[in-house]
């Protein structure tokens, strides 16, 4: 893979990642039921909110690791055991968000 490319989707994940968490900031404010809430209301009474931002967590670190795997790619280490651990990593914490949003929709 050319070098241009991984630096593309490296630049693509840190975009990715910098809006996650700008809506993970944002969002709350604009939700009808926390539309007049003082943000201690917000940030400190809503257990879903809580449960959300537990929940970006895995999708974080699922991010950096991605972000090590094209690194590993750039390097031409593609199929090196980091290479293997960090995608395994990422299954794992795909799975953890897919947890927490099971016990989202119980709430």
């Amino acid at each position: 893979m050319k070098k241009s490319s991984t630096v593309f989707l490296q630049a693509v994940i840190v975009l990715i990642g910098i809006a996650a968490l700008a809506l993970l900031l944002w969002e709350p404010h604009l939700e009808g039921r926390n539309a007049h809430a003082t943000n201690f209301e917000i940030y400190f009474q809503d257990p879903f909110l809580a449960l959300v931002y537990a929940g970006s967590i895995p999708f974080f670190v699922a991010l950096r690791q991605a972000f090590k795997v094209l690194e590993l790619v750039a390097d031409n280490k593609i199929f090196s055991r980091e290479a293997v651990k960090s995608l395994r990593t990422i299954k794992y914490c795909a799975l953890a968000i897919i947890g927490f949003v099971a016990v989202e929709e119980v709430f």
